[in-house]
């Protein structure tokens, strides 16, 4: 997954950023051994130029990476560059990340508690058919020029698929039910109960896993990797898989 993520990131962030800064910027990409050291070098000397530090420790790099693809990039010109950034953007851009966070984990551990096993055939039909329709999306695309467009297109067709998957897993439900039951095992009486042969211990936890659904959760990890990586990467390994 690297090998095929990393220059796409690399190529967003390095053309964006040489729109922000007008400084020369090394060609990351001729070899691929280079490629890291490169980049290296070139945040390390003008990186200061494009993002500020209290940008980057409010909303993260990932954030920072999906407004430069989603909203129209700052200008050269602007100083300081970060603020002629549109906070209220960013603040879009970082409630979004949360939400695809917040689906990945809790659908995840209901699944692992048995909850999807008696899931709809019909609502894991019609997640795959959102999934193939986005996938569609946003090969188009890629297959298109570089333009504000067709970024402002492929993330707002995430932005849709996460909706559908939300509604779907019925997320809203899971998170509340999740949190009344980490409340409940916090008080040490309730995490005890009196078993048929009269001795005590604690509660079962019903297991369970609807692969379907931890697939459809993979797959869109999939796509969010190349405007999240880091936050991809994290919830693909919290989910039991290695990258």
């Amino acid at each position: 997954m690297d090998e095929i993520l990393t220059p796409l990131n690399h190529r967003e962030i390095e053309y964006n950023a040489k729109k922000l800064s007008g400084c020369d910027i090394p060609d990351s990409f001729l070899y691929k051994s280079d490629q890291a050291r490169a980049l290296f070098d070139w945040v390390s000397q003008n990186g200061s130029k494009v993002f500020d530090d209290d940008l980057i420790m409010d909303y993260g790099t990932d954030c920072l990476r999906l407004y430069l693809l989603f909203e129209n990039t700052p200008k050269e010109h602007d100083a300081p560059f970060y603020e002629s950034w549109n906070e209220g953007a960013l603040e879009g851009m970082y409630k979004f990340l949360g939400r695809y966070r917040r689906m990945i984990l809790a659908a995840s551990v209901w699944n692992r508690r048995g909850g999807y096993c008696s899931a709809s055939e019909k609502s894991i039909e019609t997640m795959r058919q959102a999934l193939e329709q986005t996938q569609k999306k946003i090969a188009q695309c890629l297959n298109r020029e570089n333009t504000i467009t067709n970024r402002h297109n492929f993330v707002s067709a995430l932005m849709e698929l996460l909706n559908v998957l939300q509604r779907e897993l019925k997320i809203g439900e899971i998170v509340t039910q999740i949190r009344k039951h980490a409340v409940s095992e916090a008080v040490p009486k309730k995490a005890w109960s009196t078993r048929e042969d009269g001795s005590t211990g604690k509660t079962n936890v019903q297991i369970g896993n609807n692969e379907a659904v931890m697939r459809i959760c993979r797959e869109f990890i999939i796509l969010m990797a190349p405007v999240a990586c880091d936050l991809s990467r994290m919830l693909w390994m919290e989910i039991g898989t290695n990258i």
